[in-house]
């Protein structure tokens, strides 16, 4: 990266978080792990923290929030071929190995090619399908 653009990025501040539900994230993070539902996550929010806030607006900033996290750690850990490290294909087959291993088996076949119905054209006479095992000379 150009040093300039780097200046200009280290020299900028942290942008703060934009949901009001960002200082409770543990809490609601403990919660889910909890067990506890959306809706109730919303009335404990109410009543101990005094944050209104709806079941959807909690169920759409954890699911924000681990469509992040979960983004994060696929790029930190993912390796080049398919997403698998090869310590891991050792160990266990997976369905994704399964199902690479159909496709390249349907690569390698023949294509199965059917005889298309044959047809005899006149100009004077309309368009008629043969009928499978009857030659030219059975009409």
């Amino acid at each position: 990266m150009d040093t300039k653009f780097k200046e200009i990025l280290d020299g900028l501040p942290e942008k703060p978080p934009r949901s009001r539900l960002e200082p409770y994230r543990k809490l609601i993070e403990e919660l889910r792990r909890r067990g506890r539902t959306y809706r109730d996550i919303a009335a404990i929010l109410g009543e101990k923290c005094r944050v209104q806030v709806t079941a959807s607006g909690v169920h759409d900033f954890v699911r924000t929030r681990s469509r992040v996290k979960r983004a994060a750690a696929t790029v930190k850990t993912a390796p080049a071929a398919f997403g698998k490290s090869s310590a891991d294909a050792a160990q266990r087959p997976s369905a994704d190995d399964e199902v690479e291993q159909r496709i390249v088996a349907l690569k390698a076949r023949k294509p199965v090619t059917k005889a298309a119905a044959e047809f005899q054209f006149d100009p004077t006479q309309p368009l008629r399908l043969k009928k499978p095992g009857k030659s030219a000379s059975d009409k």
